[in-house]
């Protein structure tokens, strides 16, 4: 079977290649992956600039249709539509895992980073992780789950958002994007997405399509002014962090109403930025911080999704052949692209 490998640093580290194909345990199902999107992280991997155990078969989003099972295994047949969930290599005995949240887990190992992933023909997990997708949703759409189970963690899980809020999501990436498509789907009154002048191009646009309430570049328009006009000078009730932009950042405290809600997802350039702290206190606001999605999440994002209630079609911009990997890397970097989803060729 056909995979993309990263066996070393560099951009010539990355190659596909002929793999045999894997048997599934007795506990394991065995999926033919039917589509696989390029996360950000992937981006950053490809850049060296996040771990991983060489040779690795890359790829944490993706999801396909059962084509062998385990002994063991009771809950599933072949020709199920389904997606895994990311967390198969954990201890199982910590106190995160024993809480419903491995991906804190000290021990894990990420799928596509350390384990073998999913951008490949075939991929094997253990049943557990196992969650069904619904008929009304494309392979093309689940392959996004994941991203929209940080969304649905950051938002649902941990009760961030209420209804009649007023949100403002930072940064029109893809889980921007997904994060202000949630909120709306909970009932919060009005959502601005925000982006700048390079967005313009591809994102913003695609980001007008999605029936938010305002999707600002605010190197156009000035977002505080606009804010404290559209909440009489209050400030909005959440914040939703997912740029990683050192403005952006320091800006949110003041866009915050006193007692908000400021959730941070996206990851900063730099280890260590500058940070209003004295504002933030005297505004009484809480901070949180959300990474991944428990598997309640996973479940969440997709009952979402097949009630309809986001809609991820706009934001696949390419479909490309597996073996085009570097081309889906090459239209990200230039902003040319928004979620690029992969096939495999060779079932």
């Amino acid at each position: 079977m056909k995979a993309v490998v990263k066996f070393k640093d560099g951009k010539d580290g990355w190659e596909i290649r002929d793999l045999e194909r894997p048997n599934p345990a007795d506990n394991e199902v065995e999926i033919k992956v039917m589509a696989a999107g390029i996360c950000g992280s992937e981006l950053h991997l490809y850049h060296d600039n996040h771990t991983y155990t060489p040779p690795v078969v890359v790829g944490h989003e993706f999801c396909g249709e059962i084509v062998r099972v385990g002994k063991d295994v009771t809950k599933w047949k072949v020709g199920d539509r389904v997606v895994s969930e990311n967390n198969k290599s954990v201890c199982g005995v910590c106190d995160f895992c024993r809480t419903g949240q491995p991906i804190l887990c000290p021990e894990r190992k990420p799928v596509g980073y350390k384990v073998n992933g999913g951008w490949t023909s075939y991929f094997c997990t253990p049943e557990h992780l196992l969650i069904k997708i619904p008929d009304n949703v494309t392979f093309d759409e689940a392959a996004m789950t994941e991203p929209v189970s940080v969304a649905t963690q950051a938002q649902i899980v941990r009760k961030t958002v209420n209804i009649g809020d007023v949100v403002l999501v930072q940064g029109c990436g893809t889980i921007g994007m997904i994060n202000a498509m949630v909120a709306k789907a909970i009932g919060a009154k009005h959502v601005i997405l925000t982006g700048t002048e390079v967005d313009e191009p591809v994102r913003l646009p695609i980001a007008r399509q999605l029936g938010l309430d305002e999707v600002i570049n605010v190197e156009k328009e000035d977002l505080k002014s606009r804010i404290m006009e559209i909440t009489n000078g209050a400030g909005v009730d959440v914040v939703i962090e997912a740029s990683g932009a050192d403005p952006a950042i320091y800006q949110m405290v003041d866009l915050i109403k006193k007692t908000g809600q400021i959730v941070a997802i996206g990851e900063t350039a730099r280890p260590e930025l500058t940070f209003p702290w004295t504002a933030a206190v005297f505004k009484s606001c809480t901070i949180s911080y959300s990474f991944g999605a428990t598997f309640e999440a996973w479940k969440q994002a997709l009952e979402l999704m097949g009630a309809k209630k986001i809609n991820l079609e706009p934001l696949i911009t390419h479909r490309i052949p597996l073996e085009d990997f570097r081309e889906g890397f090459s239209l990200l970097e230039k902003k040319e692209a928004l979620k690029v989803i992969m096939h495999a060729s060779d079932y």
